[in-house]
């Protein structure tokens, strides 16, 4: 008991400090997540239409680093952009502004672009920011250190904590019928936050066992849950994240959003080719854990990919199944093509 209140201690604090904070990668330059982006009004009055400030959102997790290295370079702003990032405590609230007109650009997830077309507002896929293959996005299935859960089947009978209608249900769902696991035997448990979902699973009570992200994932088992899914180590890749660019975004703004894309490009490849010389700064940003530091590795990006026809429609079916759209989407309905071109 004394050790799980030690781990369940220590785990509040790396999730306090990857969820609660907000990402700082140029000391003041970047706002705090309270402060509210100016509307694309405001920010097109500053200059001519489509010179004005390009709005991001982000969350501190590895998937927006090339963002944040392109912030702390000074990339953005040598190619003759004005571009401001916006860190979010939450996908929900990062979401909110989005649809408030107060961003104009989110690294998100295709289950959040579908939700908020269904709410009324447009934005098309214009890059994969994480996850364009396999190895990267791990996202890990764990179970308690008191548990016997090892491998897939021991599931079945068993609880598995996981966060209903968001990507983590959905990559739930993806994992079963991969490994031809039989999902009636399983039972998910809606346990969206996840600071509960990470103390419940390291005292192995109420659940036995739950999906979480890296570097949550690498947390949990450094501090004794056994993984049982790890999803790179899949046939199939599932667990992505994208660039979303708001629809009158896209079209008033063509020029200047080819130039941020190859400025996102080149911060992937700057990253790809030099790991450790941004290791330190991928650390900060996605508030790693000095027990699992040495161990970290600096994520690698793929630039220049965009989800595929399948991923789109697997995405689709998946929220039709759900009932969270009425309608199936298509390809074109939420990706655009014209800013992947090497």
């Amino acid at each position: 008991m004394k050790e799980v209140k030690k781990n369940v201690l220590s785990m509040m604090l790396l999730f306090f400090l990857i969820i609660f904070t907000a990402c700082s990668t140029k000391g003041d330059k970047m706002s705090k997540s309270t402060a509210k982006p100016k509307t694309n009004k405001e920010a097109t009055s500053e200059g001519e239409k489509g010179k004005g400030k390009i709005r991001v959102g982000i969350l501190s997790i590895d998937d927006v680093l090339p963002l944040v290295v392109a912030d702390k370079e000074d990339a953005f702003s040598k190619a003759g952009l004005d571009v401001e990032l916006f860190p979010f405590k939450s996908s929900l609230d990062q979401s909110k502004a989005m649809e408030a007109g107060q961003l104009d650009i989110v690294m998100n997830d295709m289950i959040v672009q579908a939700l908020l077309k269904k709410a009324g507002l447009d934005t098309k896929v214009i890059s994969y920011a994480f996850g364009a293959n396999v190895k990267e996005g791990r996202f890990v299935v764990v179970s308690s250190p008191s548990s016997n859960i090892k491998k897939p089947e021991d599931l079945y009978g068993k609880k598995v904590a996981i966060s209903d209608n968001t990507m983590m249900d959905y990559l739930m769902c993806q994992y079963e019928k991969n490994l031809h696991l039989d999902s009636s035997k399983i039972e998910k448990v809606n346990v969206p936050d996840l600071l509960l979902r990470m103390e419940l699973v390291l005292q192995g009570k109420d659940i036995d066992c739950a999906i979480l992200p890296d570097p949550l994932a690498s947390f949990a088992i450094k501090k004794g849950c056994k993984p049982v899914i790890d999803d790179t180590l899949l046939s199939e890749n599932f667990s992505q994240s994208v660039i979303l660019a708001r629809d009158e975004f896209i079209d008033s703004n063509k020029d200047e959003l080819k130039s941020f894309m190859k400025v996102y490009f080149n911060s992937m490849d700057e990253i790809n080719k030099n790991p450790d010389k941004y290791k330190e700064l991928a650390i900060k940003n996605a508030r790693v854990s000095d027990d699992i530091k040495d161990s970290y590795k600096t994520p690698s990006f793929s630039p220049y990919t965009l989800p595929s026809k399948e991923d789109v429609k697997r995405v689709s079916d998946w929220l039709l199944e759900k009932k969270l759209i009425d309608k199936p989407y298509s390809y074109e309905d939420l990706v655009s093509t014209e800013f992947i071109k090497k």
